[in-house]
This record gives structure tokens, sequence and C-alpha cells, in this order.
């Protein structure tokens, strides 16, 4: 029980300190921003700081991290229920679905990663996790059957076409809900970019 507040206390610390920094990041430059600013903003010690990371090089880079990780596991955590997806023009594909109500329950994490801390090449980062989750698919459903695109192609256009995708919908305010998105995304990928122009 002991090790369980224990745990949770470092986890309410560690949230308080990345709600501060991110913030921060949000109203200034990355550049401008030292542990002493971080530390007033969240009303810690600089001891406090220091136990839980090395410097605000290191407290952005266990952010990405965990940010990684929370996009992998949406397909990891429902990969049974993706997998068992049967594209259909009115249903959202769950993956997609799943993202964007993820992204738009973070949004304002995102968008500072994205839009305010560009040296820290969460863009690119965040496109190789959905390449590696959309690998991690191919692999799960194809059952050895011939890909009619080289893989590595696939991987890098679909990655990029959805990154694209994101950057959009953020910057312009998410005008459209995640279910939308997310129906529009599977349309797209359904039908093809050439049907999808009546060509």
């Amino acid at each position: 029980m002991t090790t369980l507040r224990s745990d949770r206390r470092v986890h309410k610390t560690r949230q308080h300190i990345t709600h501060a920094f991110l913030t921060l990041c949000d109203k200034r430059d990355f550049e401008d921003i030292v542990v002493r600013d971080i530390t007033d903003a969240a009303d810690i010690s600089r001891s406090t700081f220091y136990t839980h990371f090395q410097d605000k090089y290191d407290l952005l880079e266990q952010i990405i991290k965990d940010k990684l990780v929370e996009l992998f596991r949406l397909y990891e955590n429902n990969k049974t229920q993706i997998l068992r997806y049967v594209p259909h023009h009115e249903v959202p594909d769950p993956y997609f679905l799943l993202l964007f109500m993820h992204l738009s329950e973070q949004a304002t994490i995102y968008r500072v990663l994205l839009f305010r801390l560009p040296h820290s090449r969460f863009e690119d980062r965040m496109s190789e996790t959905i390449q590696h989750t959309i690998g991690q698919r191919v692999d799960n459903n194809r059952m050895d059957q011939k890909q009619p695109i080289p893989l590595d192609i696939l991987l890098v256009s679909m990655a990029s076409w959805i990154v694209g995708m994101i950057l959009n919908w953020l910057k312009q305010g998410m005008i459209y809900s995640p279910n939308y998105m997310a129906i529009q995304l599977s349309r797209i990928a359904s039908i093809g970019f050439y049907q999808a122009m009546s060509l």
C-alpha cells in the first residue's frame, strides 16, 4: 500500500511538472525557458525537479516518449477490434477513431509538441510511430498475401497522409469531430484518391 501511494505521488508530481512546462512552452520559446521558470510555475523546489528529470531537455524527451507510447498503445490495446474492421463508407476504422479521439482529448499537449517545439522532431517521430503501427497491422492481417505496393512505400505514404491530416485538423481548431475525421479518412483509405476525386 505504501509503495502504491508513493507511485501515485511520483506520477502526480511528474504530471504537475509536465503541465507547468508545456504551459510555459505554449507562451515562450523553449530556448528562453530555464529550470527555475519550470519550478516556479509548478510551485516545487529545484531538488524535486531534479529528482525526476536531469534538465529541461530530459523533461521534453520523457514527454515525447510518453506520447509516442500512448499512440502505439491505441493499436496494441485495441488490436482485436481494429483487425475485425471491414471497410465501409459509413463506419469509421476503429484505429482512426481512437487516434482522433485521443488527439482531441490531449489537443493542447499535441499542439505544443507539434507547433511550438519543432526542434524536438516530434512530427517525424509521430510519423515513425504511425508507420510502425500500420506495419504491425499489415503483418497481423496479410497472412502471407503478396502486397500490391512495396511495404516501405505504403507505410511512408500512409503515415505522411495521416500526420498531414492531423496537423491540418489541429491548426484549424478541430472544426470537425473525431468521428467525422475518422469516417473521412476511412472513406479515402477504402476507395482511394482517384475515386474520391471522381476520376
